[in-house]
């Protein structure tokens, strides 16, 4: 509906206040008649009425015309136009401006949601006008906008029908929030988003009362979920870091989640290692509920394994499927290395004696497979050793440390005791500095090992660490009974880790990482009796094995739970590897397309990232000089929950930011740009002046003739 409305209405006033003018001089130039006597006034009287008619039509005739031209005159100086009355309504402009928002999270595989979310979108599109401007952004965790705004929109259908979903969680907020900002450059026009996904709960979580669209924009959503979906996930995977041939067994735990309303029975739930099926276990479960499948795992050889746990096929397949890796080890290889002159007698035993006393002893609970030197083995005997021992060792020669520090820096775990032999200034100039192997700068040595009456006793420990944590429950081991008769007073490092400390506050074991995967502790007493009894009380043995599990598991423990779209950091763990001038690693994906990069360019231990994992699965990486290793990415369990949100409810939560009178008011710079798009299309006042030209000439011909 149209309505007339001028650019410059006070020239309205203007020309109804100049016609008046004729009017006013009309009146006051009126002629008066005047009474005359004649004799005989028959043939005088009527021609006198005659002139009098004809003269007062042409004088009314030239009054309107005056006044017609001046209210005309008025008039096209108000610059009148026609449009459509409301400016409130933001279609003012005529153009319309929609941004299509596509769900491509991995819940769109539900089912045919994803095929309907792009019909849907063609549907936006057909609907469109040639003047209209559209846009389109695809969603999932983040918002990429693949076809800009504009009127080309055979682009707009084959970047729609070429769109692919993903394997990533939902996350509106980005999407509305890239639009809301596309939208927020346009002066006029109508604003419009068409939000086509499934509506899922999760994708609304990150909202907060900021993130509401502006006042001007208007969304619409177009839900092509289904009501009750029905489906399993496995949401959670518990494997062991590592199975080691015990007498107690590893469990690897599934958690199976039934979003749907209807109960499941006897549903299969299958175990494969290394691509064959190992286990199956049958699970019921409860509508909108969970239980665990429990599978024992026990293997004889020593290697890396990656498999999956898998649940029959349904309407979401993807989360179908968990994947992992273990490690399997028949036992922990440790290597000790003594000083070279020890004596033994019934009471001193050398510093590995009790050491082997204590492996030997727990060997049902950690199979360790113990071995010991006077001097550092090479490099290709301390690769195969898990954890290595210097226990008391009076020096090492600059090869020596450099083996050692090699063996630490690619991952290995190293426990440094002390002891009478030791040389602290030897230690500091091969193993010390801050960049250095050892966690602390020692100091001196203090206490009486032959004094029984004087001691300290271990009087803070950090429970939270994993080497203490099974003995912070009570009844679990007391480390205050052990008395420490003589230590080394030591100085941390600034990288280093006090995890235990005397009761005077002298630190008495120190943690340290070094490169990328290694770890030394440092004990500044002995692992023997010389200076301390720890050895004869009952905490030594977990202690000591709980010790050896740390720094020997620490590498799978430690190994990321990646999800579809994390990077991998990938780094140069060997030797070999690492002397090569340029070593590249290839990494193939689930779908077996390989990726190589390239690690470095000189000797040093540097690392590279790896960005394509929008697949879940198993990945492999390759090296030369360096065996092959996996990881694998799995999907983000909570995209499973297929939940929705009420429209009217997130319309509400949207819209928010608009005027609390529920009318959209527009901007003074919208308003002017509408007058100026609406004067550019009308010419009213051209026509309203060639009528006044023409009404001037017409009058000044007539006030001639009278």
């Amino acid at each position: 509906m149209f309505g007339l409305g001028f650019l410059a209405p006070l020239f309205v006033a203007a020309g109804i206040v100049g016609a008046s003018i004729p009017i006013i001089l009309h009146l006051l130039n009126r002629e008066r008649a005047r009474r005359l006597v004649f004799s005989t006034v028959r043939f005088i009287q009527m021609s006198h009425q005659t002139n009098v008619r004809r003269h007062k039509l042409k004088r009314l005739l030239l009054l309107l015309m005056r006044i017609l031209m001046l209210a005309l005159l008025g008039v096209a100086f108000a610059r009148p136009f026609f449009a459509a009355a409301p400016i409130i309504s933001q279609k003012v402009g005529g153009k319309r401006n929609a941004i299509i928002i596509l769900d491509t999270s991995y819940s769109m595989q539900y089912e045919e949601a994803f095929q309907n979310a792009k019909e849907e979108g063609i549907k936006i599109l057909d609907g469109l006008d040639s003047t209209d401007a559209a846009c389109l952004v695809l969603s999932s965790d983040n918002a990429r906008v693949v076809a800009p705004l504009g009127s080309d929109f055979s682009h707009l259908r084959t970047a729609l029908n070429a769109a692919e979903v993903t394997y990533k969680p939902t996350d509106y907020l980005d999407a509305l929030q890239t639009a809301d900002e596309i939208l927020e450059s346009i002066p006029i026009g109508e604003k419009q988003i068409y939000l086509i996904g499934d509506m899922q709960k999760r994708g609304w979580e990150n909202f907060i009362e900021t993130d509401k669209l502006g006042p001007d924009v208007q969304i619409e959503f177009v839900n092509v979920g289904v009501e009750n979906p029905q489906n399993l996930a496995i949401t959670g995977i518990s494997v062991p870091p590592v199975v080691l041939n015990e007498q107690q067994a590893s469990h690897l735990v599934a958690r199976v989640h039934n979003f749907g309303d209807d109960p499941v029975e006897n549903l299969p739930v299958r175990l494969f290692i290394d691509g064959n099926v190992i286990h199956t276990v049958q699970l019921d479960i409860e509508p909108d509920d969970l239980a665990d499948a429990v599978f024992k795992v026990d293997f004889r050889d020593e290697a890396t394994h990656t498999g999956w746990i898998e649940l029959p096929e349904d309407a979401l397949v993807v989360d179908n499927k968990r994947y992992f890796t273990l490690q399997s080890l028949q036992s922990i290889k440790v290597h000790a290395i003594r000083n070279k002159s020890q004596t033994q007698n019934a009471y001193q035993k050398t510093e590995t004696f009790f050491m082997k006393m204590a492996f030997a002893a727990g060997s049902d609970a950690v199979p360790i497979d113990f071995s010991e030197s006077t001097t550092v083995p090479g490099a290709e005997t301390l690769a195969r050793a898990d954890v290595l021992i210097l226990a008391d060792v009076a020096q090492l020669s600059s090869a020596e440390a450099g083996r050692v520090k090699n063996y630490v820096a690619a991952g290995g775990g190293l426990i440094l005791t002390v002891g009478d032999n030791l040389d602290a200034d030897a230690y500091e100039q091969h193993l010390g500095g801050e960049t250095g192997l050892m966690p602390c700068n020692f100091v001196q040595a203090v206490g009486d090992a032959l004094d029984r009456q004087q001691f300290r006793v271990l009087a803070t420990i950090k429970y939270e660490h994993p080497i203490f944590a099974p003995f912070k429950e009570p009844n679990h081991g007391d480390f205050g009974k052990a008395r420490f008769y003589r230590f080394f007073q030591a100085v941390p490092t600034t990288d280093a880790t006090v995890i235990a400390a005397y009761d005077d506050g002298s630190p008495a074991l120190f943690e340290k990482p070094y490169g990328d995967l290694g770890r030394v502790l440092c004990f500044t007493s002995t692992i023997d009796r010389d200076w301390n009894d720890l050895p004869i009380r009952a905490v030594y043995l977990p202690f000591l094995h709980e010790s050896i599990k740390y720094l020997a598991l620490k590498n799978v423990e430690t190994i990321p739970n990646y999800r579809v779209g994390d990077t991998v950091e990938l780094t140069a763990e060997t030797e070999d590897m690492t002397t090569q001038e340029s070593p590249v690693v290839a990494v193939f994906n689930p779908n077996n397309v390989e990726t190589r990069l390239q690690i470095g360019e000189d000797n040093t231990i540097t690392s590279v990232f790896y960005t394509d994992t929008m697949l879940p699965g198993i990945y492999s990486i390759h090296a030369s000089g360096a065996k092959s290793r996996h990881f694998v990415v799995n999907v983000d369990a909570t995209e499973s929950d297929l939940a929705s949100r009420d429209i009217e409810e997130l319309a509400s939560m949207l819209k928010g930011a608009a005027d609390e009178s529920g009318e959209d008011k527009p901007t003074a710079e919208l308003i002017a740009q509408y007058q100026e798009d609406v004067e550019n299309r009308q010419d009213i006042w051209i026509y309203l002046m060639l009528a006044v030209f023409a009404l001037a000439v017409t009058e000044m011909f007539l006030a001639n003739r009278i």
